[in-house]
């Protein structure tokens, strides 16, 4: 019985590591996560900011590397993740 109790110890010590492990590494693809579209939200937003300054697509490609069909590719990105 005792031998019995030390093995469930060990699982659930094994058990509590994998969660903890998860856990993490859950928060540290959030974050990445959090942080690319972070990144893609400020594109947008100087792309929008340089069209409303009547700047063309080719002043706008050559400052940020974003062409057209990508801006809108991440505009639609953003808009299907609700961003």
């Amino acid at each position: 019985r005792e031998q019995g109790g030390e093995i469930m110890s060990y699982a659930q010590q094994l058990l509590k590591e994998g969660k903890e492990e998860g856990l993490a590494e859950g928060r540290s693809q959030g974050l990445e996560e959090g942080e690319r579209r972070g990144e893609q939200r400020a594109r947008v937003e100087m792309v929008e900011g340089f069209l409303r300054a009547g700047v063309g697509w080719d002043v706008i490609e050559s400052a940020t590397g974003v062409n057209e069909t990508r801006f809108r590719e991440i505009k639609d990105t953003l808009s299907a993740s609700g961003d």
